[in-house]
């Protein structure tokens, strides 16, 4: 290939006037002492093209080799070589300690620890995490229809696991709201009989059974997230995430906030009604129920709620205060225990949690299985998982950005999934983390894991001495501190900038807002996920194109919407087709090429008396063109031939080009009509139409107008 080594420059002043008189090629623009030539090289072809006037070699550097195969079997082959180098390379270099922390990532910390500066923050943020992890975990326990110790255990166990294996440093893991009500809503619907169950800790003589089985699908369900979440690390597959985008998230979590709150607001009232998952079956209850309203249970929950909230918002606000933020829950335990050890309020109507089992989790490997109910809850499990993994994901990248370390997102995905089988050896639910307790983490200073290591060693004493104290904690208290801790989840300010931003983005938040608000989380999740994908899909069938012009002494070719006083050129039609070309799009471009050209050669004939004879397709945003694509490229061919308008194809990649030549698509084209640049393609155009007579010169774009560029 060759090319004019002047090619793409502007000159200026006597120049421009004596390459106007040697070259009657040259195309002036219409601005002031600019002038430019035509190349001549072919992108298909390795030598000098039939338009070579003894221009230096010019080698395109994104050429392929011949030898590189294409093919999907190719990638394959070339992705698996990657990954022998990759392993080549750890076997040749990785020392045994660098072994070792790749299968216990907390080496890495453990390597560079610096005990004077971080033994300290560490303790400080792990004691102050496990303060707000016991109120909170017994109290999501609750909510997840389990008794109040396993969300003790959830916040033990797996806690001490993930601070050997996760990978981020201030993550706080335990049981969240979340997953609790996606837990306690899909069981008791397995489970007959359970949501009669008002108090998982002191079930009656004939629930005991139904409640020992609903323990047993609670850590089936754990063990088959444990897996899913393992298998999407090991095998790395966590960009599944990314269809669940932020609005989805922001529409869920802020429904599921509204839902996890009305749930528990009977615990402040003091009234016993069953567990409804709908808002509008909510609402009735509590209606037809307000009038067994309970004075003392109302008073001391609402109180301790605004206790909560105020102590809370001042933790967030004044950074001096912000030991209130994780002490809140602890305060008001205590507060809660004072009352019934001293003012004895048990025997004044209200209730208590009850019996909480002492001491450390018990092994349930042996309740994995038989599991009968598989095809029941692998469906929870996937939503669980995915709702967990995208909370978890976000939260660790958030923090590990702010503290200038690199996160491993596989390893983290996997770290998280063996916090899970270890939960589900020892009598634990579904744990993730926490948006909550990790920016509690993250606030009190931890610098490493053995924060969180920490945090499960308080949780471990609070199972080995002090259950029987939180057996006395008032139910209302639990209901409070459930209440207070959701509030954070309502993103109603996300809704208003997606509103001003981006409306189908807010599209989406609403419906998961109100498809879990209205008929269910699982369904409402899903029409969320379903309603993205089917933007994405519209946006892809339905790409953005523009009609280009050059920017006035430039070579730069833009969309004449955003630069209005870019300049068109009478008998040569620029375009950009700004997406791949496949099956689902090429019928969209087609009739979008062909509106194009039929305005461009009536404004060319009206305006400027020039027969539109060139279409120029800028091809650089074309990263992908399958086989429906080439077929209505070869179809554009003709029918652009048929009007007398040759199309011409600038700046394919080295994918498209593979697939052109495959299909025999230069032939057909003509692989004079092929360039890498806008700008060489016009210069081309620009010398043909001149040697036919025709003066293709420069106009505004503002005459030609495209409906939506």
């Amino acid at each position: 290939m060759r090319r004019n080594q002047s090619s793409g420059t502007a000159q200026g002043g006597q120049g421009d006037s004596t390459a106007s008189a040697q070259n009657p090629s040259v195309l002036q623009n219409g601005a002031p002492n600019v002038s430019v030539q035509m190349t001549t090289y072919s992108p298909l072809e390795g030598g000098p093209s039939r338009r070579d006037f003894a221009d230096r070699e010019f080698q395109f550097p994104w050429k392929a080799p011949s030898d590189v195969d294409e093919t999907v079997n190719g990638t394959i082959s070339r992705f698996w070589e990657r990954q022998k180098a990759s392993y080549r390379h750890k076997v040749e270099n990785y020392s045994w300690v660098d072994w070792l922390a790749f299968f216990i990532p907390c080496v890495r910390w453990l390597r560079t620890y610096k005990i004077k500066e971080y033994l300290w923050a560490d303790f400080v943020a792990g004691v102050s995490v496990g303060f707000m992890v016991v109120p909170q975990g017994m109290s999501y326990a609750t909510l997840a229809g389990l008794p109040s110790v396993y969300g003790l255990y959830g916040a033990f166990m797996p806690c001490l696991t993930y601070a050997l294996v996760g990978s981020s440093r201030q993550l706080a893991v335990g049981p969240v709201a979340v997953t609790s009500l996606l837990i306690g809503n899909n069981l008791k619907d397995l489970v007959e009989g359970s949501s009669g169950i008002s108090n998982p800790n002191t079930p009656t003589d004939a629930q005991k059974p139904i409640q020992e089985r609903y323990n047993h699908l609670a850590i089936q369900l754990a063990l088959l997230v444990a897996i899913l979440y393992t298998s999407v690390g090991v095998f790395r597959l966590g960009f599944v995430t990314n269809f669940l985008s932020h609005s989805v998230i922001g529409g869920f979590t802020s429904g599921a906030a509204i839902t996890i709150g009305l749930s528990q607001v009977k615990y402040i009232l003091g009234i016993s009604i069953p567990r409804m998952e709908r808002l509008h079956d909510q609402a009735r209850v509590y209606i037809e129920n307000f009038h067994n309203l309970k004075w003392q249970e109302f008073i001391m929950g609402s109180t301790f709620l605004i206790l909560l909230v105020t102590m809370k918002e001042i933790g967030k606000r004044f950074k001096r205060f912000a030991w209130l933020r994780p002490l809140g829950p602890l305060s008001v335990c205590i507060i809660g225990m004072l009352a019934v050890y001293i003012g004895h309020v048990d025997t004044k109507g209200i209730k208590i949690v009850g019996n909480i089992n002492k001491g450390l989790p018990k092994p349930t490997v042996s309740w994995w299985g038989p599991m009968p109910d598989f095809k029941d809850l692998i469906p929870i499990a996937i939503v669980v998982m995915l709702v967990d993994l995208l909370e978890s994901t976000s939260i660790a990248r958030a923090l590990a950005n702010k503290n200038k370390y690199e996160l491993v997102p596989n390893q983290e995905i996997v770290g998280l999934g063996l916090a899970n089988f270890a939960g589900a050896a020892f009598n634990c639910y579904t744990t993730t983390g926490s948006f909550s307790r990790s920016a509690v983490n993250n606030e009190s200073g931890a610098k490493t894991g053995l924060a969180c290591f920490i945090t499960a060693w308080v949780v471990g004493f609070v199972l080995i001495f002090l259950t029987p104290v939180f057996a006395h904690l008032p139910m209302c208290t639990l209901g409070a501190i459930v209440v207070s801790s959701v509030t954070g989840l309502l993103e109603y300010e996300q809704a208003i900038y997606l509103f001003r931003v981006n409306k189908l983005d807010f599209l989406v938040w609403m419906a998961s807002f109100l498809g879990v608000l209205f008929i269910s989380i699982e369904i409402g999740l899903g029409i969320a996920i379903g309603l993205a994908l089917l933007i994405v899909i519209y946006e892809s069938a339905f790409p953005h194109t523009a009609l280009l012009g050059r920017i006035s002494g430039s070579s730069v070719y833009r969309n004449i919407k955003q630069y209005p006083n870019a300049q068109l050129f009478p008998g040569i039609m620029i375009c950009r087709i700004d997406a791949p070309i496949y099956f689902a799009n090429i019928q969209w471009i087609k009739d979008r090429l062909r509106a194009y050209e039929a305005r461009h050669r009536s404004w060319s004939l009206e305006q400027h008396g020039t027969k539109s004879e060139y279409a120029i397709l800028d091809f650089s945003p074309v990263t992908h063109l399958d086989a429906t694509g080439i077929h209505g490229l070869e179809q554009l061919i003709e029918q652009f031939a048929e009007n007398g308008t040759q199309l011409v194809i600038c700046n394919p990649s080295v994918k498209v080009v593979k697939a052109m030549e495959t299909a025999g698509l230069p032939d057909m084209l003509g692989r004079d009509y092929i360039f890498v640049t806008v700008h060489d393609a016009v210069n081309f155009c620009a010398r043909q139409l001149a040697e036919r007579g025709v003066s293709p010169l420069a106009a505004e774009a503002t005459e030609l107008s495209a409906s939506d560029d």
